[in-house]
């Protein structure tokens, strides 16, 4: 579960380096997919969600790695309309994945009869994805979108705050 907490932690944290219109995300996404994969490959027991968002979760960090590199060999670029549906796409994925394993820890509440705060957490990632999905339509009405960033901004990090009482929970349960 720490994987898990520490890879989502690098995908919701960003802090870049630009120089030269190059830039140097020094928390890239793609580390932090790949952490979140090696949490999966740890947590596959517990449940089939874990197992099943793997392969998105690979995606993902090929995905963003592809980009990280672009970035810092090419520069920022501008892509337009297909760097929106690129964006939305991988955003709907990286939803997706964070489903799957929201999910998956309910799964293992259950199946452990233990309370990983797995109800709370669900309620704060719909909130998340709503918001998230809602700034990246109303990107043509931008007050509208700034609101709906903020809010899944905030809701990211209440997110990443859940989370955390997961993990703690979770290795409380199973001594690790």
């Amino acid at each position: 579960m720490n994987k898990l907490f520490f890879g989502f932690l690098l995908v919701f944290v960003n802090f870049n380096l630009t120089f030269n219109g190059h830039t140097l995300n020094i928390f890239p996404d793609w580390a932090g997919y790949c952490l979140i994969y090696a949490g999966l490959n740890d947590l596959s027991g517990e449940s089939d969600y874990f197992r099943l968002a793997k392969p998105w979760c690979l995606g993902m960090a090929v995905y963003a790695g592809a980009l990280w590199v672009l970035e810092l060999l090419v520069g920022e670029t501008e892509l337009g309309i297909l760097g929106w549906i690129l964006g939305l796409l991988a955003t709907l994925v990286s939803f997706y994945v964070s489903y799957m394993i929201v999910q998956g820890i309910g799964d293992a509440q259950r199946n452990r009869s233990v309370e990983l705060g797995y109800e709370p957490l669900k309620k704060v990632w719909l909130l998340y994805v709503i918001c998230g999905l809602a700034a990246h339509v109303l990107i043509l009405l931008p007050p509208l979108a700034v609101i709906c960033l903020i809010v899944a901004f905030v809701a990211a990090v209440i997110f990443l705050v859940r989370l955390n009482n997961t993990r703690k929970a979770y290795n409380t349960a199973t001594g690790a």
